[in-house]
């Protein structure tokens, strides 16, 4: 990996003619894996509020993003662009350990 990560932050405020979170929740298993072929994508992330009623996604690549993305079923689903969307620089990634280990 060459220079600094990027990671992308974006969410919606839903409001009343907005899909619910639940909603969105059930459309992620319906296309979520089209970022999995991403090129420079390291994750991603889909986030819900359920009691705030927010719905978005964090997005860590190894670079800023250049290629063509999949479809922003999000966007797409709730018919404008996201309310809030940020970019930060991440000088430092640490993995922690992945599974039921002992302490």
């Amino acid at each position: 990996m060459s220079g600094t990560p990027i990671m992308i932050v974006s969410w919606w405020d839903l409001g009343p003619g907005d899909p619910s979170v639940q909603d969105m929740e059930a459309d992620i298993f319906q296309g979520g894996d089209d970022w999995s072929s991403c090129p420079g994508l390291l994750s991603k992330y889909w986030l819900a509020d359920h009691e705030h009623r927010r719905w978005g996604g964090v997005m860590v690549w190894e670079r800023r993003p250049v290629a063509d993305l999949p479809i922003n079923r999000a966007a797409q689903l709730i018919g404008r662009p996201a309310d809030i969307r940020v970019s930060f620089a991440v000088p430092k990634i640490v993995h922690g350990i992945q599974g039921d280990h002992p302490r």
